[in-house]
């Protein structure tokens, strides 16, 4: 269906009757105007709906008591899925935070334009040297060429949501984690957005570190976490310019997105939210830390307190729809860029799938994936078959009537025919492929293939009757391998060579953390 006008009433076929009868009010109508002028009144077209886009970041699948964790409470992130729709199979675009993310904001696969590994940041090689001490996950340095700084990021030959939402009329604002280039003509007031407070880069701290008022965990065995807490400061952008962060990174993002709200409630508006939590540095409020005491751990218990502030975060951006009258009008979307990460080290945040974020098996990729629209999505659906992250660009612009570019291939799908029952739920005959360097993964129908060169290795799993990959067929089926990879290489024709190179690729165990040496142990070596 295409994308143009889908909120508008479906077209019926006149009958002769009903073909007289508009003829003459056509000419009455045609009368009216020769004589009188335009007529007095004309039917309204009908408003778009509201956009919202919020976007965890590492948020594990299992991270949600929608899902089960006994651990955590998270009751408005919940009600958008019992309000709406929630998706049984929701899949990242990619692994990791900004190649998904820039899936997530142009429906097309990041190797499409060259965006396959995190954008350049200087300095960035001292986790793999030593500098921030040894990390449990070794890894191997590579040798890097930093692209010119207007090409670090999404390419500006890419359309973003913005841009095809703000063509149609639509105030927008990004509030939250950026990522996706860090300078001119990268940032998003550059790329869509009307205005942007957040944070450009990959993460932030989410508050002084000798802040009383707040409770962290260290991870001494991560360089990535020892690096953030050396080099990161409690900052966050606003109008261009870096100042600091006055309160809790999560609850100063609600509030910039409720005063956006509360700013553009007369038009029709798209709102990206993209939180930095719960991504480490772990800091939580302590007020919040301490309601959580039926959590031993204290990492954990950290861990789950930025997820229950997000979650109370999520909840004023409801409130602030329901205050202004606009919730039944506004859709609200609800995902996470990639699974969990494994320097955490929180076993339960990914159950019950293998693998993490930065690997292709379904901890890596499987997300949260929540919808409402009350004025159209019957509520308390849940929704079998395969969606990504991939499909929000044209989704929206279907909902929005914003034609989508004709020039290029759009990898993500519009579900609004399936949701609303214009159309048969075929979403479980998906093909969808992920690559970052010699590390590949493709997803067709029940069948999953990952083949990797750093080790040299190749998996297959029925997810139809194997969804926590525990056996690896490959061996016992080189048939349907074959026919796999060969649908992958079909796919990669349209990919294009990475826009930069990464600093190193770093070793991520499937199934936990084993000493360095233990080979025998499966294992990816993610490129970065």
């Amino acid at each position: 269906m295409s994308g143009q006008g889908w909120w508008r009433a479906p077209r019926r076929r006149l009958g002769i009757g009903a073909a007289a009868a508009a003829l003459a009010l056509a000419v009455a109508g045609l009368a009216l105007t020769t004589a009188n002028g335009p007529p007095a009144a004309q039917a309204a077209e009908p408003r778009p709906p509201n956009v919202i886009v919020i976007v965890a970041d590492d948020l594990g699948r299992y991270d949600l008591s929608i899902a089960g964790n006994p651990l955590v409470k998270t009751p408005n992130i919940d009600a958008i899925g019992q309000g709406g729709v929630r998706f049984v199979t929701g899949y990242a675009a990619d692994a990791v935070c900004a190649p998904s993310r820039a899936g997530l904001l142009t429906g097309r696969y990041p190797q499409r334009y060259g965006f396959e590994y995190l954008p350049y940041l200087a300095g960035f090689h001292q986790v793999r040297d030593g500098t921030y001490g040894q990390d449990r996950h070794p890894s191997v340095a590579l040798p890097v060429t930093p692209p010119p700084p207007e090409k670090n990021g999404l390419p500006v030959t890419e359309a973003t949501l913005a841009e095809l939402l703000k063509a149609r009329g639509y105030r927008t604002a990004a509030v939250g984690k950026w990522h996706l280039g860090y300078s001119k003509p990268l940032t998003p007031t550059d790329r869509g957005f009307d205005e942007f407070v957040g944070v450009l880069g990959g993460s932030s701290l989410y508050a002084r570190q000798d802040d009383p008022s707040i409770a962290a965990s260290r991870l001494p065995w991560s360089t990535i976490d020892n690096y953030l807490w050396d080099t990161r400061t409690a900052s966050i952008q606003r109008e261009g310019k870096n100042g600091p962060l006055n309160g809790y990174m999560t609850d100063v993002l609600a509030d910039e997105a409720v005063g956006f709200i509360e700013r553009a409630k007369d038009q029709p508006f798209f709102l990206y939210l993209a939180f930095t939590a719960p991504h480490n540095p772990l800091q939580a409020p302590k007020a919040i830390y301490d309601r959580l005491g039926h959590i031993k751990d204290e990492r954990t218990r950290v861990y789950y307190a930025m997820i229950q502030s997000m979650d109370e975060a999520v909840g004023r951006v409801l409130a602030a729809l329901d205050k202004a009258g606009i919730a039944d009008n506004t859709i609200v979307v609800f995902t996470s860029d990639n699974g969990g990460a494994s320097y955490h080290e929180i076993p339960q945040e990914n159950l019950p799938y293998r693998g993490w974020k930065t690997t292709y098996f379904e901890d890596g990729l499987n997300v949260p994936f929540l919808m409402r629209w009350p004025a159209k999505l019957p509520a308390g659906q849940t929704v079998p078959g395969v969606v990504s992250a991939l499909d929000i660009v044209p989704t929206m612009a279907a909902a929005a009537g914003a034609p989508l570019p004709t020039d290029r291939e759009y990898d993500g799908r519009n579900l609004l025919p399936v949701l609303t029952g214009q159309a048969p739920n075929d979403l479980d005959e998906r093909t969808l492929v992920w690559r970052k360097e010699d590390y590949k993964a493709i997803r067709h129908g029940r069948w999953k293939l990952q083949t990797s060169r750093y080790p040299e290795k190749v998996w297959l799993h029925d997810l139809a009757t194997d969804p926590t990959e525990r056996h690896n067929l490959a061996e016992a089926m080189p048939d349907k391998v074959r026919e796999l990879q060969a649908l992958l290489a079909e796919q990669e024709k349209g990919f294009a060579p990475p826009g930069w190179t990464p600093t190193g690729r770093s070793r991520i165990d499937i199934d936990g953390h084993s000493p360095h040496e233990a080979e025998d142990v499966e294992h990816v070596y993610w490129a970065n």
